[in-house]
C-alpha cells in the first residue's frame, strides 16, 4: 500500500491487495473491493483526526514493479516510486465527485 495525502484534504491509499487472501473472502476476489471499503469505513469511525484516516482508496491490477524502483530487492515498497509512476491513480483519488473504482471509507 502508498499512502497519499501530502498537501490534500485527506488520506488515500493506493493498495496491492493480495490475490490469496482476497481468494478466502466469502465471496472470493469478486467481493475484495466490497470487504476493504468495509474495513476502511470501519478503521475511520475509530480515527481521531483526518491524518489517520484511509478516507478514499483504489485496489491496483498489478503489484509494484522493481523494474520502476517500487519496490526494492528485499520487498518493501518505495511509497515515493509507486505515487509518482501512478500519479495519473492518484489524481484519481482526490476527484470530485470521485469514479466508481474510487472506494470510501
Amino acid at each position: 500500500m502508498a499512502l497519499a495525502g501530502l498537501d490534500r484534504d485527506f488520506v488515500g491509499a493506493l493498495i496491492f491487495p493480495d490475490a490469496g487472501e482476497c481468494a478466502k473472502l466469502p465471496g472470493g476476489a469478486a467481493s475484495a473491493g466490497a470487504e476493504i471499503a468495509r474495513r476502511l469505513a470501519a478503521h475511520a469511525r475509530q480515527s481521531t483526526g483526518s491524518s489517520t484516516k484511509v478516507a478514499r482508496a483504489i485496489l491496483l491490477d498489478e503489484g509494484p514493479s522493481i523494474d520502476k524502483g517500487e519496490m526494492t530487492d528485499k520487498g518493501s515498497i518505495n511509497q515515493r516510486a509507486v505515487l509518482a509512476n501512478r500519479a495519473a491513480l492518484v489524481e484519481r483519488l482526490y476527484a470530485e465527485p470521485p469514479d466508481a473504482g474510487v472506494l470510501r471509507a
